[in-house]
């Protein structure tokens, strides 16, 4: 019997680059910085007020259905066709967020209005039910919330639920939006560069939050548009170090690609580019570096990282950064680390 896979057949964004995939295309060509100061996070409460900020409407009360929203109309558009003949009940839905409509928590706090709905999308569950609705997906929908890997979780549980029988495509979209909740939380935990973060820089000091939707389409191999990527193989782990910190020798993140790689039947050598979490932070990029030592030994293949251009995307990040690789691919070049200036000794060359 022939193993089913599952394939990307289309996907869409809107981020610090713009909205459509265009912008982030462009973006990734002129390897160029979007991160820019934002008033709303200047003052003595937030270490930076240097953001990756999307162009959506900042007085609506519910930004995280605005994100995702846009993001899902771009990538149905693309596929159209292979969707219009899914039967609805075959078609699931995954959201990946960390924080969903947290602009609701704050209007709440600060006693200013907040409708009925923005109220809702507070609760992860039900974002990615009236999303799930919107989108005609009346197949399995499920929430993931599993900190900066929520995205890349919840592709390899869209593929999953390919594998296994339970759906013929899955939308998959990852959303955060900029708040001061998230700004203050990471300049109570001092992770924040006050002038932009450097991943993989001699002197990096810290991330830079950013907000996108991102979302991409997972159909059925033998349905997918000819010459789609195949989702070959996924790995996790969790080095179980610390609440916010990774574990410094990288053993888990390494752990994990050995495990993605022989899910994919490759070694090792056969990889042509990584795409690095890189969030400019000290231990991350330190720990990210072992881990890729440990894998690849001495031949360690093109490695970027996006966070400097785009900015910490959180629930947004894995999928907005595959978005960012299929580009790549298809266009047939490597991506650049913006803002990098000086390598850190014994990082790999970005």
């Amino acid at each position: 019997m022939r193993e089913v896979k599952a394939a990307i057949a289309g996907y869409g964004a809107i981020c610090a680059a713009g909205r459509g995939v265009a912008a982030l295309t462009s973006a990734l060509e002129h390897n160029a910085s979007c991160l820019r100061p934002d008033e709303r996070f200047s003052g003595p409460r937030f270490q930076s007020n240097i953001v990756g900020a999307a162009p959506i409407d900042l007085d609506s009360d519910d930004p995280a259905y605005q994100l995702a929203n846009i993001a899902l109309r771009e990538t149905i558009t693309d596929v159209r066709k292979n969707i219009d003949e899914i039967a609805p009940e075959r078609l699931g839905f995954i959201l990946s967020t960390t924080k969903a409509n947290i602009e609701a928590l704050e209007r709440l706090f600060d006693g200013r209005p907040c409708s009925a709905a923005a109220r809702r999308h507070l609760q992860p569950d039900l974002l990615a039910a009236d999303l799930a609705a919107e989108f005609g997906a009346r197949g399995p929908v499920q929430t993931v919330s599993n900190a900066c890997v929520s995205g890349l979780v919840a592709i390899f549980q869209g593929a999953r639920l390919i594998q296994r029988g339970a759906a013929d495509a899955v939308m998959i979209v990852g959303v955060d939006h900029l708040s001061a909740f998230v700004v203050g939380g990471f300049t109570s935990l001092k992770a924040i560069d006050p002038d932009g973060c450097q991943p993989f820089d001699q002197n990096r000091r810290g991330l830079s939050p950013g907000e996108a939707g991102a979302a991409l389409i997972l159909v059925r191999d033998d349905l997918a548009p000819k010459a789609s990527v195949i989702v070959r193989g996924w790995g996790s782990s969790n080095d179980a170090n610390h609440m916010t910190g990774p574990s410094r020798d990288g053993a888990g993140l390494a752990l994990a690609i050995h495990a993605a790689l022989q899910m994919a039947q490759l070694e090792a050598s056969q990889v042509d580019y990584v795409n690095a979490h890189g969030t400019g932070t000290p231990y991350n990029d330190a720990m990210e570096s072992a881990a890729l030592r440990k894998v690849f030994g001495a031949t360690i293949p093109p490695v970027s990282g996006l966070k400097g251009m785009l900015g910490h995307t959180l629930g947004a990040a894995g999928i907005v950064e595959v978005i960012a690789c299929l580009i790549a691919m298809q266009k047939q070049f490597l991506p650049g680390t913006r803002r990098l200036q000086t390598v850190a000794d014994g990082f790999p060359n970005s």
